[in-house]
């Protein structure tokens, strides 16, 4: 299953790239979000790039989650969130991955950031794979519904933080 989102910041690219590269940018979203236990695995340069890996423990609420997919998903789990970022024409790209724990869904994608006028554009792509038989079509279907809507909280906290960050003009 895959899906492409693209969304406009009022910021140029530079600005997007240097606050989506930023730990204060991740950690005032943790703190929005009442997310008090992550870690930074890794939040550095890496050749001409830059590497981001955030593990953040999660209980799931299987009392949420449809009856077929509850065998295939923990009550804990470590959320791995991964941005490899480096220089792509006209901006940036970011292959980036998701991994819960051991449940048999994977990803992944990618998130390009280009100027268009005087906005920032950012588009994601992204591939929800699952390697269960039969059942891997609803449980892709239920993960990338859980996606979009963190696609959106993303816009929603990053249009935030610009909005408190980043003086106009």
């Amino acid at each position: 299953m895959e899906e492409k989102v693209e969304r406009r910041y009022p910021v140029n690219v530079e600005e997007l790239y240097a606050i989506l590269t930023s730990k204060a940018f991740f950690e005032q979203r943790y703190a929005w979000g009442r997310v008090e236990h992550y870690r930074f695995e890794a939040f550095e340069p890496q050749g001409d790039g830059f590497l981001i890996r955030i593990v953040q423990p999660m209980a799931i609420r299987l009392d949420k989650v449809p009856g077929f997919a509850r065998k295939f998903l923990p009550e804990q789990a470590e959320l791995t969130t991964e941005f490899r970022w480096h220089p792509a024409s006209g901006g940036y790209q970011a292959e980036y991955r998701f991994v819960l724990g051991h449940v048999p869904v994977k990803v992944g994608g990618t998130m390009t950031l280009r100027q268009d006028g005087d906005q920032a554009l950012q588009s994601t792509r992204v591939a929800v794979k699952s390697s269960v038989p039969l059942v891997g079509r609803k449980l892709e279907s239920l993960i990338a519904e859980r996606f979009e809507q963190a696609l959106e909280g993303d816009y929603r906290h990053t249009i935030r933080y610009i909005e408190e960050h980043h003086d106009a003009g």
